[in-house]
């Protein structure tokens, strides 16, 4: 097919896939934030693991599942620009649905690690999902466009921690995976019978593709780089806090019983919410002010409100800075994801985003390792003021260095 013929066939395909995108996005994060968030009491209830080892072990089987993913995504993502996104979503979709599955039947914690590792070699539907929809949007869509699959993401962020809630104190916790198993199965389904490929393959035109290969021609490319290092810092410091998020409520509420899990899901559910509140309107504002302007200002106050948490005493008052610090943090991916278009060719988008996928669950990785080695000698609160000034680093970093660096560039 040729770029004319895809082009043309693109102004049509983008308004029929992008729902059917939006829908398997959300589904896909449901089941995530319905099961994942709450491994460390699914430890501790149903595998029986002593309090003690309760922190060590999360961090563990959260970062082995990162870890698995950061390795094989340049490799998916090389593969996509061969085979289609599509098929990579395929893959990625069935192969998640019956991780899952067998999450909810593991028997000790040696069997769920290996569950996890298998769960982040096979991981990438979301991001494979993400690049058919920048590879199809119009230009003069992209950044609502990418707004809008990020309010997918922020849907199913609402939805899988309320459900996972009350599913865990009704049926039990391996009920929340079952659950996660079938979502991800309809999900997969809806991309394979609805779905139009809508990457250029032009297979004659492509050199074999490795890893190292892949990583080399990142190195030459400036802009690529930079989004790789924000996509990991951004997804570090959300993961420093999340696999002990739980637990912390649980002390805020002297409580670790179903009211704790309960009240944990609606927090990790305000995430959902200020992303489908507030990401569409950062991705417009960063389409006519500049994503890297507008990812600045977001990271910037997002990290200077976590800063608050050194105050709170309170579950409410936790869920309240939460919220408002969602608010801006939910700007941060879209505009990231828009800048990269900007700097890959559309053929060579799968290999970006497997690359910047690979930084991304990089950042999955340290950060639960980090956030446990942080708060086995202070207080969650500290933990996420830390990640706060990071946050606020990286946008005084990302202004001096992208912004006023093009101003003064387009000066001359």
């Amino acid at each position: 097919m040729s770029i004319q013929a895809f082009t043309a066939n693109n102004k049509g395909n983008w308004k029929a896939n992008l729902p059917v995108l939006w829908l398997g996005v959300f589904l896909c994060c449901a089941s995530y934030t319905m099961c994942i968030p709450f491994l460390p009491v699914y430890l501790l209830r149903e595998l029986h693991v002593a309090q003690p080892d309760v922190n060590f072990w999360a961090g563990i089987t959260f970062a082995v599942t990162f870890m698995g993913s950061a390795v094989m995504a340049p490799y998916w993502g090389a593969l996509a620009d061969h085979v289609g996104q599509r098929k990579m979503a395929i893959r990625a979709g069935y192969g998640l649905a019956l991780t899952y599955f067998l999450t909810g039947v593991c028997q000790d914690v040696y069997q769920l690690l290996i569950v996890r590792i298998v769960c982040g070699v096979v991981a990438g539907f979301v991001p494979a999902c993400m690049s058919m929809a920048s590879s199809s949007l119009p230009e003069e869509r992209m950044g609502w466009g990418m707004g809008l699959m990020q309010t997918a993401v922020a849907s199913g962020t609402i939805m899988g921690p309320l459900m996972g809630g009350y599913l865990s104190s009704w049926f039990g916790m391996r009920a929340s995976f079952y659950v996660g198993s079938f979502a991800l199965f309809i999900a997969t389904s809806a991309v394979v019978f609805i779905v139009k490929d809508m990457s250029v393959l032009n297979k004659g035109a492509r050199e074999a593709s490795s890893l190292l290969a892949d990583l080399k021609n990142a190195l030459h490319n400036k802009g690529l780089l930079y989004i790789m290092a924000m996509f990991f810092v951004v997804q570090t410091c959300v993961m420093l806090i999340q696999p002990l998020i739980t637990l912390y409520v649980g002390e805020l509420m002297h409580d670790m019983g179903d009211a704790a899990i309960k009240m944990s899901g609606v927090i990790f559910s305000l995430a959902g919410i200020t992303g489908i509140l507030a990401a569409p309107f950062w991705g417009k504002r960063g389409q006519r002010f500049g994503y890297v302007r507008v990812f600045c200002i977001v990271t910037f106050i997002a990290g200077f409100i976590n800063l608050f948490q050194v105050f709170i005493n309170t579950v409410w008052q936790f869920a309240a800075i939460q919220f408002v610090y969602g608010l801006f943090l939910a700007g941060a991916v879209p505009n990231i994801n828009a800048n990269l278009t900007r700097v890959t060719a559309a053929n060579m988008r799968g290999k970006a985003f497997g690359l910047v996928t690979s930084a991304q669950q990089f950042g999955g990785v340290v950060g639960p390792l980090l956030g446990g080695a942080l708060g086995s000698f202070m207080s969650s609160r500290y933990v996420l003021v830390f990640a706060g000034c990071v946050l606020m680093s990286v946008a005084v970093y990302s202004y001096f260095t992208h912004v006023r660096g093009a101003e003064q560039e387009a000066a001359s």
